[in-house]
């Protein structure tokens, strides 16, 4: 992280890191965060660093610390009546899927069972202490990152996944391989900024901004099977929709 330079300082941009969890959920309300010292040694950074962005949150009153317990995330309203779905053709995302690896090289970061984290267990609706089948990989466009991808499979999908697979094949190939019927995907896209995971994988500054976009995948029983998470650096991806309106004036998306 120190490598690359940010006229930020730097306890600031732990700040909205830290934020930015807190906000989107990545540290439910009522959950108990990383010590200090654990922050410290994540973030690479001395202790002053820390305790001056902890500050700032304990100020906006997005975390509370008790004494000899820890910090808490406080509980705070994060949806909107604004916030709703809109239906597309599923066929067409799932083909576009599969077109973007064209031009495209993956590389694997880590494929394992472990523990999801809590906003993935949310939409997944399974136990935190459930295992899901985990993975994580760069994908490179003209030889530099463009996207880091997190996939979370329930065991069953995940299973015979192998490295092979991961390095030369679009995930929704691979889980269709192995029976998965899409049968409906949710898609949000959120801006956000970079951790110190996503900083180092994309090759930007922490706190730099980012496009999330989160997909739930659903099969014919309506329970999710396959949540993916995608970083796009800001600077090398944009999303696009075409309305067209159809005879009956409605629009469609395309």
């Amino acid at each position: 992280m120190a490598a690359i330079s940010s006229p930020t300082p730097l306890y600031h941009r732990i700040y909205v890191v830290l934020r930015e969890r807190l906000v989107s959920g990545y540290y439910p309300a009522g959950s108990l965060l990383p010590s200090e010292a654990e922050l410290q040694e994540s973030f690479e950074v001395s202790r002053i660093t820390i305790r001056k962005a902890m500050e700032l949150l304990v100020h906006e009153g997005l975390i509370e610390r008790k004494r000899g317990s820890g910090t808490y995330a406080v509980e705070r309203r994060t949806t909107s009546d604004f916030a709703k779905s809109y239906v597309s053709d599923v066929h067409d995302l799932l083909s576009y899927l599969s077109a973007v690896g064209l031009g495209t090289s993956l590389r694997v970061i880590s494929s394992e069972m472990k523990e999801a984290p809590a906003r993935i267990c949310k939409l997944m609706d399974c136990a935190p202490q459930d295992e899901l089948h985990c993975t994580m990989r760069v994908r490179n466009l003209d030889g530099q990152p463009y996207s880091l991808s997190l996939a979370y499979l329930l065991p069953e999908i995940g299973k015979n996944i192998d490295r092979e697979g991961l390095a030369t094949t679009a995930m929704i190939d691979l889980v269709q391989r192995n029976g998965a019927v899409v049968n409906s995907v949710e898609q949000v896209l959120t801006a956000t900024l970079a951790d110190e995971t996503i900083a180092r994988h994309l090759q930007t500054p922490v706190g730099a901004p980012v496009m999330r976009v989160t997909r739930v995948f659903c099969g014919p029983d309506k329970r999710p099977f396959y949540i993916a998470e995608i970083f796009y650096r800001s600077d090398r991806y944009e999303y696009r929709v075409l309305l067209q309106r159809n005879h009956d004036k409605t629009f469609q998306i395309s």
